[in-house]
């Protein structure tokens, strides 16, 4: 059953994130709702399930939006995991939590995500990444993140899906 929830979450949030979100740019910027996802999860569940729940919303943002399978896959089962690995040192109610991970996570994202288009002779200016377009969805992502953690948080207090994955 929490199989199906986490899925039915990550994908109405991919649905939300491509249609209704679009709507809500700033200077041409859309917030990264399915890495901020990745990040709460990860938050509340530590590093194999964030891996693993970033490596298929990364998977399925690939297939259906992407140009280069397997990119944001990577990316983001790199960010499920690492910001797993503080899930038993971190607190979990304070909601400045997810925005520090989110400003950091985001930055990775951007970085690494560069390096890709980098190594397959894809000329973007690393420069241009940031300060166009990094600052502004850390922004975004930072002010997205408190409700967006808030909701997971307290779905997750609930025995929806606690009680299958904790």
């Amino acid at each position: 059953m929490n199989f199906f929830i986490v899925l039915l979450i990550i994908i109405i949030n991919f649905l939300i994130q491509s249609t209704l979100l679009q709507h809500f740019r700033i200077l041409g910027i859309l917030p990264n709702t399915s890495l901020i996802i990745v990040v709460a999860f990860s938050i509340l569940w530590g590093k194999k399930r964030g891996a693993l729940i970033g490596f298929f919303t990364g998977l399925l943002q690939d297939i259906l939006l992407g140009s280069m399978i397997g990119a944001n896959a990577l990316i983001y089962l790199l960010i499920g995991y690492n910001t797993g690995v503080f899930e038993k040192n971190i607190y979990k109610d304070n909601y400045l939590t997810p925005v520090f991970f989110v400003v950091i996570s985001t930055a990775i994202y951007h970085l690494i995500y560069y390096v890709i288009m980098y190594m397959t002779y894809n000329q973007v200016s690393l420069f241009f990444i940031f300060r166009r377009i990094a600052m502004l969805e850390i922004i975004y992502n930072s002010i997205l993140s408190i409700l967006i953690y808030k909701l997971l948080y307290n779905f997750n207090k609930r025995s929806y899906i606690k009680s299958k994955t904790g």
